[in-house]
């Protein structure tokens, strides 16, 4: 069954790792919907977290294909539980002043943060899973969406393991 998977892979931050690990993805033709890369706790290591559309078949194919690649060190699939994941949003929202403090209000429902008011629109600033950013998405079309800017999921095992 495909569904969206969230995927690891700690590497040595060596120059073009990056691309090196998208062009797998493409020469393979799997498709990565999101991604996040930054610096890890250990110097000289990257973190990228990407999230997949597959199923088992093409995650295994996926982890053994990125082992291959020289500089990576770890490839992990997250399970569906005692994952914590993430993403941060920036949504600009048309706003008169009617409307403005029916946005406010439903923004801090969904615990968002205010970054930018104009006469005519909000900027907001939300973080959360995936599902949370949707419903606010909706709720927001109500308004009438300028804009919006996301970065891929980040995710961590909850625990002690990595």
């Amino acid at each position: 069954m495909n569904r969206e998977h969230e995927i690891l892979i700690i590497a040595k931050n060596t120059d073009g790792i990056v691309s090196r690990i998208m062009s797998l993805f493409n020469r393979r033709g799997y498709s990565v919907l999101k991604m996040t890369a930054g610096v890890t706790n250990k110097p000289g290591y990257a973190r990228l977290t990407l999230t997949v559309d597959g199923d088992d078949k093409t995650l295994n194919q996926i982890q053994k294909q990125v082992y291959k690649i020289v500089d990576v060190v770890k490839v992990k699939v997250f399970p569906v539980e005692n994952v914590i994941r993430r993403e941060l949003m920036l949504i600009k929202v048309k706003s008169a002043p009617e409307t403005r403090a029916q946005i406010v209000q439903v923004a801090d429902i969904y615990r968002g943060k205010v970054l930018d008011v104009s006469p005519t629109s909000l900027v907001i600033e939300l973080t959360g899973d995936v599902k949370k950013l949707r419903g606010f998405v909706e709720i927001m079309h109500n308004y009438g969406i300028l804009e919006i800017a996301k970065t891929g999921v980040v995710a961590m095992s909850r625990g002690e393991k990595l």
